[in-house]
This record gives structure tokens, C-alpha cells and sequence, in this order.
């Protein structure tokens, strides 16, 4: 089922209606093929004009909708199923809010590294709504050393509200971690391409965000601070709207 965001309301009311027009023509007591027609030809018109004016704070919950593709659904896409996931840090364990592996993108190979938020309650507890562990970016760097090893192109693919603030992350190192990747990002011998499909908050997406390019999708954000952490953190609770700005 399709979601809609409150200020995408108009375009629910349209696709609604649609949905009504096409059981009344399915009955088939009565021609609504004009009707219809009409509607479907008026829908993408306010979407047009919603998303021409979106404010800051809008942009922010688009880059958040549960209908955008994630991670691994770009990945499989543009490596044409040929993706195969490695798994650990050779450490600690496997952070599945981490993903990595090599996959084909026009016959040459790949490695793909990036968060993964998962596509329902039960697997964005499984992926820990994509924010990753210490053991997640030391995963990430030992597939870039790997690529590295091999002579691979890296490809990061970059969704996350942060980094996971919890006690146990930081009693693991998680400002090391993520400083550690930093550091040797910046002396890979490979191409980095990074790419931000959604959210990119904070030291969170910057632990897999040093790269020769940094490309950004449209309605994505990039900042070291989540609009709702800023807030927080001024105190202030309505000031959200001007942090995401």
C-alpha cells in the first residue's frame, strides 16, 4: 500500500478517486472511462507543483519516505543481480546495518558498500534502522582494503541518521571507527565514488562518505547534524523547520 506524507494529501485525494472510478468500472454499470481519463491526466500536475515548493523541512521527510528504495535495492539494480554479499569485520560480528560486496556493472567488478534502513518494522529492527555499529564501519573498511587489494572501484551508497549512539557502540570505539575510515578513505589507491540516496547525517554517513566524487540524489541531505539532534540538542522543540534549512 502506497504511503502518502501529509503535505502529499492532494495527490492522495486524486489517486483515491481513481482507485473508486476503476470498481465502478469494473462493475460495469456505468462508463467512468472519460472521467477517469481526466483524473489520471490531472494527477501529476499537483505533484508537479508540491515538489517545485517543497520547504526545507518537506525535503527532509521525502529523503525519509518509506516508499524510496533502499540500499540494496540500488545495488541489485544497477549491478543486475549479480551482487554477492561478504559478510563481518573479522573482529566482532556482522552488522547487518551494514552491507558489502562485489557485484558486475557493465562487466567490470565492483565493490558496493553501504547502509541499509530494511523495508519493514521487522527489518529495520534486524538492520538497526540502518545506523550502524564500530563493527559496521570496520567492515566497510576491510572491504575497501580488499577492493583495494584487487584493484576494484568502490562504490558507497550512503543512508543513514547516524552512526548508533548506544553505550556499547561507543565502549567499542565508534569515533575511532569512523575517524579510522576517514583516514584511509583519504589514501585509498582505488576510484571512490559516493552516493547519497537518502539520508546523510552526521559522522554516520561521513564514515563512508570520502570519495573522488560525491553525488547526491534529488530530495537527499547531507549535513553533520539531523534536524531533530540540532533541536535537540538547542533545546528548542519547534526548531526543527529552521535546522533542516
Amino acid at each position: 500500500m502506497q504511503t502518502f506524507l501529509e503535505f502529499e494529501k492532494p495527490i492522495q485525494n486524486i489517486i483515491e478517486q481513481i482507485e473508486k472510478l476503476k470498481e465502478v468500472a469494473a462493475q460495469g454499470d456505468v462508463d467512468v472511462n472519460p472521467t477517469l481519463l481526466t483524473w489520471r491526466r490531472s494527477c501529476p500536475s499537483p505533484a508537479r507543483e508540491i515538489y517545485a515548493k517543497l520547504t526545507p523541512r518537506e525535503r527532509v521527510q521525502v529523503s525519509r519516505h518509506p516508499d524510496r528504495p533502499y540500499t540494496l535495492k540500488y545495488i541489485d539494480t544497477i549491478s543486475g543481480g549479480t551482487f554477492m554479499e561478504l559478510h563481518g569485520d573479522r573482529t566482532v560480528k556482522d552488522d547487518k546495518a551494514m552491507v558489502g560486496g562485489f557485484g558486475m556493472v557493465e562487466g567490470r567488478s565492483v565493490m558496493f558498500i553501504g547502509q541499509q534502513k530494511g523495508i519493514n518494522t521487522k527489518m529495520r529492527q534486524y538492520r538497526n534502522f540502518g545506523m550502524p555499529n564500530p563493527e559496521g564501519y570496520r567492515k566497510a573498511l576491510r572491504l575497501m582494503k580488499l577492493a583495494e587489494k584487487f584493484g576494484k572501484p568502490v562504490v558507497t551508497v550512503i543512508d543513514t541518521p547516524g552512526a548508533f549512539p548506544g553505550l556499547e557502540a561507543e565502549e567499542r570505539g565508534q569515533g575511532e571507527a569512523i575517524a579510522r575510515n576517514l583516514f584511509e578513505m583519504m589514501r585509498l589507491r582505488v576510484p571512490v565514488i559516493c552516493i547519497v540516496i537518502g539520508e546523510g547525517a552526521s559522522g554516520g554517513a561521513l564514515g563512508i562518505g570520502i570519495g573522488d566524487r560525491v553525488l547526491m540524489l534529488e530530495n537527499t541531505w547531507y549535513s553533520v547534524i539531523s534536524p531533530e539532534s540540532c533541536s535537540s540538542i538547542l533545546g528548542e522543540v519547534d526548531f526543527k523547520e529552521q535546522a533542516a534549512g
